[in-house]
Order: C-alpha cells, then sequence, then structure tokens
C-alpha cells in the first residue's frame, strides 16, 4: 500500500495486577499438577479398551476435528439416560474416572458425561421435559444404590432445575415462588450430596456438584475457598474447580474488578510452568463471553498465548479451544494471533463462543484486513529498535527530533488541553519523505493534527527530514506537547 497511513496502535499492553491480600492471597490453594501428556495419552487408551464393554464407543467424538464434539457427546449421554441404559451409563462413567481420560484439548470426559446428565437436553425444556427428567435420574439413583455417577447427576439435575425456577433475569424480577423453588431445590441437592459423602472419595465430581450449590447458595468466600482446596486435594488436575470457584470473585457475586484475574494468577503461580499457563487459559476461558465482559481485560495476554500453546501441546488441539483463543486474540487486539485462529478454524465457528455468525464473520474479516497491517508494525518497531543501538541511528532520530519542532508546535493549538505524550512509528524514505506515521494509542487532536502534517507533507512529495542512513528508515519518536510547550516559551 504506497498511500500514507493513520493508524491507531492495534497491540496494547495489557497490566498486570498485585496479588489480593485478602481475597485471593488468604486462599492457600493447593497446587494443581495437570497429568503429563503421555500418561493422558495411556489413560485414554486405558479408557478406550474399556469403552466396547459398556456397549458404547465414544470415538466419533473428536474434538480436533469437530467444533461440535462435545455437545454432541453430551446428547449422546442424554440419550442414554432417556433410554434409561444405566448400567451404560456407570459403566461409562466408571471407565472415565478409573482413566481420567480427555478428550483432545485437554476436556475430562467424565465432566462431559456429567453435563449430558444434568437437563433434559437438547434445546429449551418445558416443565414436562423437567419433571421426567427428574424422574429419571431418581429412578436410576433407586434402581442402582451403589452407584457412584447417579446421586451425583440427581444433585446436579436439581441445581440446573433450580436456576430454571429463578430464571435468568435481575432477582429483583423474580417471583416469590421462583425464589421458593429455587431454595427448596438447591436444599435438596445439598442433603443429597451430603448424604454421599463417601463419593467424596471416589468421584471428583462430587465436589464440582458442592461448588454448584456453594455458587447457587452464594456461600461466603472463606466457606468456598475451604471446599475448593478439599477438591483440590483430592483431585488437582480438575480444572473445573477453578472455573467454578472464580465466579465467587466476580463482580456481580461479590467481588472486585480484577479479582477474577488475580484468582487465575495466584493459582497459576503457584502450580507453574506450563501446567499453570495452561490452567490459566481455562479459567479465563470459562468467564470468556462474546460481549463486553469487564473481567477479561485484566487477564495477561502473553500468559494466555502461553497457555493456550501448553494445552495443545499435551492433549492435542482442539477446535472448541481454537475458537476461544480467536475471541481472547479479538478482545486483546493481537490481529496477527487471531488470524491465524480464523485461518484454522475456518467455517468452524462455536456458537457458544461467538452467539452469532455475524459476530464471528465481523472479527474474522477485521483480523485478515488488520493482520497484515500489525505485523508490518511489528516489523517497523523491531527495526527502529535496532537502529538505535548504532551510533548513526540515535544522530538520526536526534535530527528528525529537531525537524519535527516547527510541525508540532503549529498544532499546540489543536491540543485542547489533552497533553498526554504518545509514540510516533516512522518511516522515512530515502529523500527524506514521510513515508508511513502511526501512533501507539488512540491519537489525541495533538498527534492526530502531527500526523495530518505529516500526512500532507507526503501527499504534496515534500521532505521535510533529512536522508535517512538508507530507504524505508524507521524511527520511533516520543510526540509530547508538554516538551513543545516548555521550548516555546
Amino acid at each position: 500500500m504506497n498511500c500514507f497511513c493513520l493508524l491507531t496502535r492495534v497491540d496494547r499492553t495489557l497490566h498486570t495486577f498485585s496479588s489480593l491480600t485478602i481475597r485471593v492471597a488468604s486462599m492457600g490453594l493447593l497446587l494443581l499438577a495437570l497429568p503429563h501428556g503421555a500418561k493422558a495419552a495411556a489413560a485414554d487408551q486405558k479408557a478406550a479398551a474399556a469403552a466396547p464393554t459398556c456397549g458404547f464407543s465414544d470415538s466419533d467424538f473428536d474434538t480436533a476435528t469437530d467444533v461440535k464434539a462435545l455437545d454432541e457427546y453430551r446428547e449422546a449421554m442424554a440419550q442414554l439416560l432417556k433410554q434409561e441404559k444405566f448400567e451404560a451409563l456407570d459403566c461409562l462413567a466408571d471407565a472415565a474416572r478409573a482413566g481420567k481420560t480427555r478428550f483432545s484439548g485437554g476436556a475430562w470426559k467424565l465432566r462431559n458425561l456429567y453435563v449430558g446428565l444434568d437437563s433434559p437436553r437438547p434445546g429449551h425444556p418445558t416443565q414436562e421435559d423437567w419433571q421426567q427428567h427428574m424422574e429419571l435420574v431418581e429412578r436410576w439413583r433407586q434402581q442402582y444404590p451403589r452407584s457412584i455417577t447417579a446421586p451425583i447427576a440427581v444433585a446436579e439435575s436439581l441445581v440446573r432445575y433450580a436456576w430454571d425456577a429463578r430464571g435468568s433475569g435481575y432477582s429483583n424480577s423474580v417471583s416469590d415462588s421462583g425464589w421458593k423453588l429455587f431454595g427448596e431445590r438447591l436444599a435438596k441437592a445439598k442433603e443429597i450430596l451430603e448424604q454421599n459423602s463417601a463419593l467424596a472419595s471416589k468421584c471428583p465430581d462430587w465436589y464440582l456438584a458442592m461448588e454448584l450449590v456453594a455458587q447457587a447458595q452464594n456461600w461466603h468466600l472463606d466457606q468456598a475457598t475451604a471446599l475448593l482446596q478439599r477438591a483440590a486435594a483430592f483431585e488437582p488436575g480438575y480444572q473445573y474447580y477453578y472455573r467454578v470457584h472464580v465466579n465467587h470473585v466476580l463482580p456481580q457475586w461479590g467481588g472486585d474488578e480484577g479479582d477474577a484475574a488475580s484468582f487465575a494468577e495466584e493459582t497459576a503461580n503457584r502450580v507453574g510452568g506450563e501446567a499453570g499457563d495452561g490452567l490459566y487459559f481455562l479459567i479465563a476461558q470459562g468467564i470468556l463471553c462474546a460481549c463486553q465482559q469487564p473481567e477479561f481485560p485484566h487477564f495477561s495476554w502473553p500468559r494466555l498465548q502461553s497457555g493456550f500453546a501448553a494445552l495443545e501441546k499435551k492433549y492435542g488441539p482442539s477446535l472448541f479451544d481454537v475458537n476461544s483463543f480467536a475471541l481472547m486474540a479479538a478482545k486483546s487486539s493481537d490481529w496477527v494471533a487471531a488470524d491465524e485462529a480464523f485461518k484454522r478454524i475456518g467455517d468452524s465457528w462455536s456458537e457458544d463462543t461467538w452467539k452469532t455468525e455475524a459476530w464471528f464473520t465481523q472479527n474474522k474479516n477485521t483480523a485478515a484486513q488488520l493482520s497484515p497491517i500489525q505485523m508490518r508494525s511489528r516489523a517497523g518497531r523491531k527495526e527502529a529498535a535496532d537502529n538505535m543501538k548504532t551510533p548513526e541511528g540515535a544522530a538520526y532520530k536526534k535530527d528528525l527530533e529537531q525537524k519535527m519542532v516547527s510541525m508540532e508546535r503549529a498544532c499546540l493549538e489543536q491540543a485542547a488541553g489533552d497533553m498526554n505524550p504518545m509514540d510516533l512509528l516512522l518511516q522515512v524514505g530515502k529523500n527524506g519523505t514521510a513515508d508511513l506515521a502511526e501512533t501507539d494509542k488512540q491519537p489525541n487532536r495533538f498527534t492526530f493534527c502531527v500526523e495530518q502534517a505529516l500526512y500532507v507533507s507526503f501527499t504534496n512529495k515534500q521532505t521535510p527530514f533529512t536522508p535517512p542512513p538508507h530507504a524505508g528508515y524507521w524511527v520511533v519518536l516520543q510526540i509530547d506537547p508538554r516538551t513543545v510547550t516548555a521550548s516555546a516559551k
């Protein structure tokens, strides 16, 4: 593109936040030890060998190639329940539990089995659907009193049934009868879990079910943290514990802005290494949405990138995770990473992630348009940094700064009180032309005026600068209206 480009910077720095002394630092979470890739693969093979004995094979549910594979697996579990194949469900759950098996990408098969059993599927269930579903899971529990899975499935169904009674609106929109049913169903779920507390030493999802109760009943943070500690001690690799717990520190649940990212950082730091980075990504994924989520900007984009790569390295690719990564990249204005992810996604967009195809397509097109520009900007900044390492580069930058003074002074009236400094990435042509300029932030009135002046000089084929050491020379200048104001006095 041979025109002068006035661009806002598409890179941004995500600030890191200090540890919370009350909400997070005191949690004392136990270390999370995600299984090594080879061990995870061996566990999958063990479960695969056991799967045919259950009368069901999960080989058709490939999360690496099918973005809907997890949902299809959950639907299959729901169908087994509707067909009252309780023995098969117990068999599948026992195999997944014993083998700690995961789909490609790291999602636990056990957890997704429970998700398939926690509500009537698919679609939007009616009250009749709910009644039939609750009768099914209760029948399973009664007919198979030694089942590890059935009581937990009943409890998690009751939690979902409670939310159905409450609805998704604001609390002041909930009817008295809705609140009553909400409380009764949650109390029943808690009672069932407590009656089957021995399962806490047998199934990691017992703790997850209790966490869901704790969230709905709005337990005090100290109580919820104690539950998380017990859960992590039993099965440190069950990432869902942390994804549920993070809700306790979201602003809508009584936390402060930034608490969720601090919790993720504290937890991931205790784990350390690639496992910690992977957990950091998974916690962020749990609160990610195609909306103006105020918490996500507090997460570190570089660490999210590392976490995504670590999960793929350990467990293989997941199209659902690639969709999440693409949305994270778009929210972080890293259009290079986003464009690469969108190319991997192709047409396999996730409705859970993007909500609408229009929003997916809009972000995909934006990434395709801005990725080449961002790549050029990054290359320019790197070259500018390299140029400053040489004596001639430092001398040329000083010469440029002097020649920019008159242009900057002419723009002082445009500042209108906006005196924020800004970096200006400038490419100088072989004859001293201003070939390209872009700022690192949204331009204020002062810097926009400077950019316009450079643009006019380019279109008029003027040479406001001394010819550089070589053509296409990159320099980063610090544009500060306060300095110009002081020098003009």
